[in-house]
């Protein structure tokens, strides 16, 4: 089931360098929201911060609160990890576990998490695969291994394995920029498709990219939020000055 998340004054630090700069953002269910702005100023920050992947990494502080539904994911009894099947993530550049087969980088967190009966993973199985458009492409060959797929397939079964656990939200950092303009158009589809069920989050440096799959999008720059709203009302009428200078190409 699709879940809201929203985020209260929250700040990023590298060090002594603040990434993200008292953020507070919406995210609704069940939708598109983009994440736009120039490089550097705290996009791919923000969006691992609200599956807490920042967690143990060296010099990395995340103050401020997340909010996925009514509850905050830095509560004390919040399993990190857990919290991940419930907020996936998928990567730039593919990255399916190698040394693994097709079926396996599927089902592998599932089983982990005791999510699915041994005689219920072939048909968790079909139904992501499905989901994500592979299924007719890889059903003959789900021993293979994932490495032996394309860069466009690959990515499609990232998005599978994030599936395979039931997430509420999926987030995707510039999920497309590795890849060539027919596998984008394939996750672009998959996208408008997925948001029936799932909240998905997404990275991207491509404006016409955010005004096609998106339904709000939120303008970052210099680790701050501009502004954010439905993207057919910043894309054409935004608010602030600054978000119309980059959208049209002025800056950034």
């Amino acid at each position: 089931m699709a879940e809201t998340m929203r985020t209260r004054a929250l700040r990023v630090f590298f060090g002594d360098t603040e990434a993200v700069k008292a953020v507070d953002l919406e995210i609704h269910s069940a939708a598109v929201t983009a994440i736009i702005g120039p490089s550097g100023c705290g996009k791919s920050a923000l969006l691992r911060a609200l599956n807490r992947m920042h967690d143990g990494v060296r010099g990395v502080r995340v103050v401020g609160r997340i909010y996925l539904g009514d509850r905050e994911i830095h509560d004390g009894g919040m399993d990190p990890v857990l919290l991940r099947t419930q907020v996936g993530m998928v990567f730039q550049r593919p990255n399916p576990f190698p040394a693994m087969s097709i079926r396996q980088n599927v089902t592998f967190a599932p089983r982990r998490h005791g999510m699915v009966r041994k005689g219920e993973e072939s048909n968790l199985l079909e139904q992501v695969l499905r989901k994500t458009a592979l299924w007719d492409e890889v059903k003959d060959r789900l021993h293979h291994p994932a490495a032996s797929l394309s860069s466009g397939q690959q990515q499609r079964l990232c998005m599978a394995r994030a599936l395979a656990v039931g997430p509420q939200v999926l987030l995707m950092d510039e999920p497309t920029a590795a890849l060539d303009p027919t596998a984008t158009q394939r996750i672009e589809a998959l996208i408008y498709e997925l948001k029936r069920d799932i909240t998905i989050v997404i990275v991207t440096h491509n404006m016409q990219q955010a005004a096609r799959v998106s339904d709000r999008t939120a303008f970052l720059d210099d680790g701050r939020l501009v502004e954010s709203g439905e993207t057919e009302r910043l894309f054409t009428n935004p608010a602030e000055e600054r978000t119309e200078a980059y959208i049209t190409g002025r800056f950034g």
